[in-house]
């Protein structure tokens, strides 16, 4: 009598799943920063262009950290929540 044994392998992975940094304090959960220059700014609106070349419209409301006063041509970084609404502008 022959006796044949089947043996299902099992891959793990070595490396712990990736885990997202913990917000600062300056940057709110969600947030991204985005650095680049305006192009148009709006009562309710911004257009920069970021540093890879694409416009990117933010818009903004009364929650809006706006500092420096940026306008049109002036280096900007901002920090935007899903969405596309800035929580932050702030002229560099």
């Amino acid at each position: 009598m022959t006796a044949v044994f089947l043996f299902a392998g099992i891959a793990y992975s070595a490396e712990p799943p990736a885990e997202v940094p913990p917000a600062s304090s300056s940057q709110p959960a969600g947030a991204q920063a985005i650095q680049g220059t305006v192009l148009k700014a709006d009562s309710g609106q911004y257009v920069i262009r970021d540093s890879f070349g694409k416009e990117v419209r933010l818009q903004v409301n009364s929650n809006t950290h706006i500092e420096g006063e940026p306008k049109v041509g002036d280096a900007v970084e901002a920090k935007v929540m899903e969405g596309g609404v800035a929580s932050s502008i702030k002229k560099r």
